[in-house]
């Protein structure tokens, strides 16, 4: 008898509902902690004088198992639930990239603003302004409301055809360390919790619930974790969103290898890791995986999860203790975090940071111009001058990425109403005009775009009847400038036959003004590129990259791909179930281990189109002067590398000089150079500048599978400085003993 009323409790204690969730999000009372009573008596969680850790485990002291259970799911799809018996409000989320992305539940009688996308702020190898632009990002979130920015994005660029390359930062680890460790820095200035998304090698979209990244531990250490653990240990990153996909087998949202024993106890991350959502749904027979997992809060809800556990604690009595205890490591990240940011202690909108939103068109203005990068500038057809007839064709350009990260921004200023305002009648905007108006127009200017989201990658292969389109344009007029709209790389083959050519992300809503900034030389452009262009996919470390039955699954019969993979068993499916089974893994091999972008091109002898690192300007800088502190070093001593950039040219205008390490001799194989630093450097034509850098062991450094660690063998390195990954102007050498 007693035990069946211990089970009735229990029961009643597990699969009680919480009155919030009834209410909606209209019915949440959004109110501060201290605004709120009654609280439990002698409650200390309350005071925000105390620690943030000790008001969090405070806090679990009043919570009942029902509680616990409910605070590792999410409620109405974008908010942390809310708690009224205790005084906690909701706290609410907002997905992001190129700014955010407004939803239900937010002010409605505000805006935010589309900024470039993530590639882009990488093109600007700005660390400063990428700081800046999470500086504008917390503000925005502050007046909207959002307590927690679902952004930013830091997979690799691994393969031109990865969909959502537009929301991460390129190919190369130490770059987008850079940019992330600043953004993030920035964005939580303004205590708004950075989410940096998706943990871990969800480098691509193609069968993304069932697909395996199967990847080498000295890949990993070497290119995919190096973001992650900048953001963590120098920037105090607060939450991460783990993949919809595996890694080796275990899905990211319960891989204990990864977030527990790396991302917690390695690199002493505390904060809140969350699925992605709905893929913790997808592995209803692993559940038992997710507890010692280090995941925290199972997003939008945590259904199969909540399940899972109560038939499982209702089945094992006895383990109720031990399941508790685990629950409460689970929610104390997540509680520990929202103390650490305040975020308890205020109301999500500040209505003192509406007035910034306007002020963020400059910003947005200046992130643009600096991204854009000139690629090609044939006899110096760019800039153009006041006077020359200038007409811009093609389809309108594309702002945004598609997806979780596209944001629709407002007052657009496009690239026409950008360009009009500058050359007046001289300029002429026709999507499709004549071939005498082709022929007619001192300059042209053609727009290409190539559109790209959250749930699909898109095929190397330039937009249909671009590249005929171009030649034939080419033949009429032969001052063709190709401005592309794009976060994936493309084939060019048409590139022989234009004279200019200007890659322009998705550079959100002040593009037009940024463009003109370019073309009519009021900006030199100094974006660079931070991934590598490939003249043709079959160059790229995966030419076979989203291949299902020995073809790539656009050939295929796509709508049924998707119903497949979206775990819907229905619609025209036959030709997918000939490849992938239901339950099935789609494994995706990374056989080229550490050797992505400039890495593999460097190895295979393989000639781009465009090099890392690449981008033109007006002006023509020389390095010289190249100097290091000491012929060898030894221990944990540090090299200093110096060398003079001088402003050659006529234009003022920014460098981005680089520097990258060659090992001579090592016991693995090793990529024939690496990025290890790098700068922007703002010069007046004629001015010179000392640039120093510094290289310590860890630059040295590979992974070693055997020993698990980092090592750096004694041996001659090559100090390399250049303008891309191709074009190294400065050379010298040292010891490591």
């Amino acid at each position: 008898m007693k035990n069946i009323s211990s089970l009735l409790g229990l029961l009643c204690l597990i699969t009680g509902t919480l009155n919030i969730s009834a209410q909606g999000v209209g019915g949440a009372d959004f109110s501060p902690l201290q605004k709120r009573s009654p609280l439990p008596e002698h409650a200390l969680y309350n005071n925000p004088d105390l620690s943030p850790e000790s008001r969090a485990l405070d806090l679990i002291n009043y919570l009942t198992f029902r509680e616990k259970l409910e605070m590792t799911g999410g409620w109405e799809r974008f908010y942390f639930p809310g708690f009224p018996r205790l005084g906690l409000r909701p706290v609410r989320m907002s997905d992001a990239s190129q700014g955010i992305r407004l939803m239900r539940g937010q002010k409605d009688t505000l805006v935010s603003t589309s900024f470039p996308c993530m590639l882009a702020l990488a093109s600007t190898w700005d660390p400063d302004l990428a700081e800046s632009f999470g500086e504008k990002m917390g503000e925005e979130c502050r007046a909207l409301g959002i307590d927690i920015l679902l952004g930013p994005g830091i997979n690799m660029y691994r393969t031109s055809e990865g969909g959502r390359n537009y929301e991460y930062m390129g190919e190369d680890p130490y770059l987008t360390s850079e940019i992330v460790t600043s953004y993030v820095t920035g964005l939580q200035s303004r205590k708004i919790i950075a989410t940096a998304k998706h943990f871990i090698c969800n480098d691509q979209e193609f069968c993304r619930h069932i697909e395996s990244s199967d990847v080498s531990q000295r890949a990993l250490r070497e290119i995919y974790l190096p973001p992650w653990k900048a953001a963590i240990e120098d920037a105090g990153l607060k939450a991460v969103m783990t993949g919809n996909n595996m890694v080796n087998g275990i899905p990211c949202s319960m891989n204990k290898p990864l977030i527990q024993d790396i991302l917690r106890d390695e690199y002493g991350f505390t904060g809140i890791a969350m699925t992605d959502w709905q893929n913790t749904c997808y592995h209803p027979e692993r559940q038992n995986l997710v507890l010692p997992s280090g995941e925290s809060l199972l997003m939008p809800t945590n259904k199969t999860f909540a399940d899972y556990l109560v038939d499982y604690v209702i089945e094992h009595l006895e383990k109720k203790d031990e399941v508790e205890a685990e629950l409460n490591t689970m929610i104390y990240h997540n509680l520990l975090t929202f103390f650490e940011m305040g975020i308890y202690d205020r109301r999500p909108a500040d209505p003192a940071y509406e007035s910034k939103i306007e002020q963020h068109k400059t910003f947005a203005r200046k992130c643009a111009e600096e991204a854009i990068c000139l690629l090609k500038n044939q006899d110096d057809i760019l800039p153009i001058s006041q006077g020359k007839k200038i007409l811009m064709m093609g389809e309108p350009e594309i702002h945004s990425g598609q997806g979780s990260g596209f944001v629709e921004g407002y007052d657009h200023i496009d690239f026409c109403e950008g360009l009009e305002n500058v050359y007046g009648d001289d300029f002429t905007c026709i999507v499709s005009p004549s071939d005498e108006e082709i022929q007619n127009a001192d300059v042209v200017f053609y727009r290409l775009n190539k559109a790209a989201g959250e749930g699909h990658d898109v095929p190397f292969d330039a937009p249909k009847g671009a590249k005929e389109e171009i030649l034939h344009c080419a033949a009429l007029n032969p001052n063709i400038v190709v401005i592309i709209s794009s976060g994936n790389g493309l084939d060019m083959s048409w590139l022989p036959e234009v004279r200019g050519v200007l890659w322009t992300y998705f550079l959100g809503q002040e593009r037009g003004p940024a463009l003109a900034a370019v073309v009519s030389g009021k900006t030199s452009p100094s974006g660079h590129l931070p991934f590598t262009i490939e003249k043709a996919f079959k160059d790229s470390p995966d030419p076979t990259f989203n291949f299902l039955g020995g073809k790539p699954y656009w050939q295929g019969d796509n709508k049924a791909y998707k119903e497949y993979w979206l775990g819907h068993e229905k619609g025209n499916n036959k030709e997918i179930a000939k490849y992938v089974k239901p339950g099935a893994v789609v494994h995706e091999p990374y056989k080229e281990g550490i050797f992505i972008g400039y890495r593999w091109y460097d190895k295979n002898n393989i000639p781009v189109q465009f090099p890392f690192g690449y981008g033109l300007s007006y002006t023509t800088f020389t390095y010289d002067n190249l100097s290091l502190s000491s012929s060898k070093i030894t221990g944990d001593k540090n090299l200093t590398v110096r060398f003079t950039i001088k402003n050659a040219g006529k234009a003022d205008g920014a460098a981005v000089p680089q520097l990258y390490i060659h090992d001579e001799k090592a016991s693995v194989v090793r990529p024939e150079k690496e990025l290890k630093a790098f700068d922007r450097i703002w010069l007046k034509k004629g001015e010179s500048r000392t640039v120093e850098f510094t290289v310590d062991r860890q630059d040295l450094s590979f992974w070693d599978q055997d020993a698990g660690a980092w090592k750096a063998e004694p041996g001659k390195f090559d100090v390399l400085v250049g303008t891309s990954a191709e074009d190294i102007v400065l050379h010298s050498s040292f010891k490591l003993k």
